[in-house]
């Protein structure tokens, strides 16, 4: 009897997989910010304008990002807790599949962590490039 009820579980487990995988939904998309080179010859107000609305589209990208990476940290852990809770019987095939899942849920979480990386470079040389005109000090502040 526990013998097929754990078979039973780890027939579900394995056909949840895939449906794990997208408890998370689909990674936020980072925002596109203009290129520094956007700026050239546009009146420094109109900057101005550009860098602060591309400023809260970082920020609510950067928002965004929180709860699901806190999703993909969950995930994780849960994927650690059942690996450790098949040590004491180990099935190779069933502690493969946990591993794929781990290293799946890493690459998304890196993946994010490279979007965003990249979202505030290119904010930084777009407000970086405003700098160089605007003498606004809520903007631009002086060091």
């Amino acid at each position: 009897m526990l013998k097929s009820y754990c078979l039973a579980a780890a027939i579900f487990a394995v056909a949840a997989g895939p449906a794990l995988a997208q408890e998370c939904g689909s990674p936020p998309i980072g925002p596109a910010i203009p290129a520094a080179s956007d700026l050239n010859g546009k009146a420094v107000e109109a900057g101005r304008a550009e860098v602060l609305a591309a400023y809260h589209q970082v920020k609510a990208y950067q928002a965004s990002l929180k709860p699901y990476r806190e999703c993909l940290v969950k995930q994780a852990a849960n994927d650690k807790a059942e690996m450790d809770a098949d040590i004491a019987k180990p099935d190779k095939d069933a502690a493969a599949m946990v591993r794929q899942r781990l290293d799946d849920r890493q690459k998304q979480y890196d993946s994010t962590v490279d979007s965003e990386t990249q979202v505030a470079t290119d904010f930084n040389n777009l407000h970086v490039a405003q700098c160089k005109v605007d003498t606004d000090p809520t903007i631009c502040p002086k060091k």
